[in-house]
């Protein structure tokens, strides 16, 4: 998705050239961007956008994406959100006959992986629910909700994201919405191990944007305490991924080391409260 340049008010980012990425290191979807750039070798300029500083509720930032939400690519001064029209975006831009991540409109296949991209995007709000439940992602401030609504121009999506974190700030998350996370992330699991009996990555023989897609949900549920193993196939399709340079530079990367003792100290205490992800599995 293009952002309509009426709406990019933060001029300068007209000017810039080549790839810029505007990205915060633990953010699921802008992990799957930088992991594509990697895999096409591209270079790129990092712009990195702190979000637990409300950087992305700044003046300067909403005037670039309105939205409000990483990642945000600007190409040639063009500003391209949403993460798996980026990855769309980059790939239709930039690979080759030899590097080809996505399936093009004329592919038999392009409907099958347009509809397991959808299904991804569509756990964006229950990957969100157990962050906060068993990770370090806080419920925002009534200062912090007020100042993402009042700041940059009016936005429909961010006026929804403005909704949920308001609902969830005061009324609080319960148990039979994160049972139904839960559930809805064990039952896609299985979905996807199934289809990994027979096949090396989600679309077949080939690495797809598929692959790329799904491994940002994946490595964040590990990171919670989801019981991978439960899904065999699901297990060593993660651990090959793990083992492809471009995957394995996400994991080792200074703030995901970082990040990932953060979160292991999150499931502890998680563990200490009687509170783990396994034990909303068959709630």
């Amino acid at each position: 998705m293009i952002i309509d340049d009426s709406k990019v008010v933060t001029s300068e980012v007209r000017e810039w050239k080549g790839l810029h990425l505007l990205h915060f290191q633990m953010s699921t979807c802008s992990m799957k961007v930088r992991v594509l750039l990697r895999e096409l070798g591209l270079d790129w300029i990092s712009h990195p956008i702190n979000l637990p500083k409300h950087e992305n509720s700044k003046v300067w930032f909403l005037g670039i994406n309105p939205r409000g939400v990483v990642p945000v690519l600007v190409h040639d001064g063009v500003v391209h959100v949403e993460s798996n029209d980026i990855l769309t975006y980059l790939d239709e831009r930039f690979s080759t006959a030899e590097n080809n991540y996505f399936f093009h409109e004329n592919d038999p296949s392009n409907p099958e992986a347009k509809e397991l991209l959808d299904l991804e995007d569509g756990l964006h709000s229950d990957l969100r629910l157990l962050t906060v439940k068993f990770g370090p992602l806080s419920l925002k401030s009534t200062k912090h909700i007020n100042h993402y609504e009042a700041n940059g121009i009016a936005d429909e999506y961010r006026q929804r994201e403005v909704s949920w974190w308001r609902e969830k700030s005061q009324q609080g998350i319960t148990s039979d919405e994160i049972s139904r996370a839960c559930q809805n992330f064990c039952e896609i699991f299985g979905v996807l191990d199934d289809r990994l009996s027979a096949k090396t990555w989600l679309m077949g023989e080939r690495i797809s944007i598929v692959d790329i897609a799904w491994f940002a949900n994946i490595q964040r549920l590990v990171m919670l305490g989801y019981p991978l193993k439960h899904h065999p196939n699901l297990f060593r399709y993660y651990k090959r991924l793990l083992s492809r340079a471009s995957f394995k530079a996400e994991r080792e990367h200074p703030m995901s080391r970082l990040g990932a003792i953060v979160f292991a100290f999150f499931r502890k205490v998680s563990k200490v409260k009687g509170l783990q992800i396994s034990n909303f599995l068959n709630a």
